[in-house]
């Protein structure tokens, strides 16, 4: 049976470690749990380490700590990457200071990963934009059904 493929926006990495958020924590240790157990494949792009590398020092170490333990799948980023990103942001699908989100959304169309995962509700997992993303990226030749979740919407796929 072939593994979910999910790409894990920044913000999946961060959580495990926000003590200040202890419902979201929970869910995103029991998803990380999923990936030791096999269940799913992780993905992430160089815009996932620009950005975990802003973090303060404490959460920085704990981030590539977690990072060396689950070892994920690295993808490239590439001028269609880019070139999709660019249209996000010129039709509208997200504001023009979402760069860095427009890029993990794009790396997640053209990689055709099953989910974007993410706890940013605001910019990417969003009833609104997501919407407009599906139809910018079927506009765009891209008929691989990608969908953009949250953990708690995964907590119990197996």
């Amino acid at each position: 049976m072939k593994r979910l493929r999910f790409y894990l926006e920044t913000t999946i990495w961060n959580f495990p470690f926000a003590e200040e958020t202890p419902d979201f924590q929970k869910i995103t240790l029991q998803f990380f749990d999923k990936v030791r157990m096999g269940l799913f494949e992780v993905y992430l792009s160089d815009e996932v380490l620009r950005e975990v590398r802003d973090a303060p020092p404490k959460r920085l170490e704990q981030i590539m700590g977690l990072l060396r333990e689950i070892e994920p799948n690295r993808l490239e980023t590439t001028a269609e990457i880019e070139r999709l990103a660019d249209v996000y942001l010129a039709k509208g699908a997200l504001p023009k200071k979402s760069i860095a989100d427009t890029r993990h959304i794009a790396h997640a169309t053209v990689h055709q990963m099953d989910y974007l995962l993410t706890w940013n509700m605001k910019h990417i997992a969003n009833f609104n934009r997501k919407a407009k993303i599906a139809a910018l990226n079927l506009d765009e030749g891209y008929r691989y059904p990608m969908v953009i979740a949250n953990p708690t919407e995964v907590a119990y796929a197996e």
